[in-house]
């Protein structure tokens, strides 16, 4: 089965970048920039990308908690120009929290991150 990956991020460079990407690693991409869009499509995603701010007055922490409180929030890491913001740590709670990735970053590492655990994989941790 080849996962489905929702990418939701205001940045469409950013969005083109990670579906060609993913695409290499054999997994679908679904890009969103609205978050409407975005969670009409979440009961489908096996993974979610998810940019931290987004546009429209929204921001990644705000849906990640509503989608949680809704049931529809699948496994997903949170993508973000400042990974020491204070709205991260509330997300740390939330059983389908797989982390921060920090931007700039390696597209080449993000996603096989991705890719394993879309899959049901674990991330290895460094010691």
């Amino acid at each position: 089965m080849t996962p489905r990956v929702l990418v939701l991020d205001n940045d469409l460079s950013l969005r083109e970048l990670l579906a060609l990407a993913l695409g290499r690693v054999d997994c679908e991409a679904v890009l969103c920039a609205h978050a409407q869009e975005a969670e009409e499509l979440l009961e489908s995603a096996d993974f979610l990308l998810l940019d931290l701010n987004l546009s429209e007055g929204n921001s990644g922490e705000q849906l990640a908690l509503h989608w949680h409180s809704k049931g529809i929030l699948p496994p997903f890491l949170m993508v973000t120009g400042t990974p020491d913001d204070a709205r991260v740590a509330s997300l740390e709670s939330l059983p389908t929290f797989h982390g921060v990735v920090a931007k700039p970053f390696s597209i080449l590492e993000l996603v096989e991150q991705v890719r394993t655990l879309a899959q049901g994989g674990e991330l290895e941790t460094e010691s």
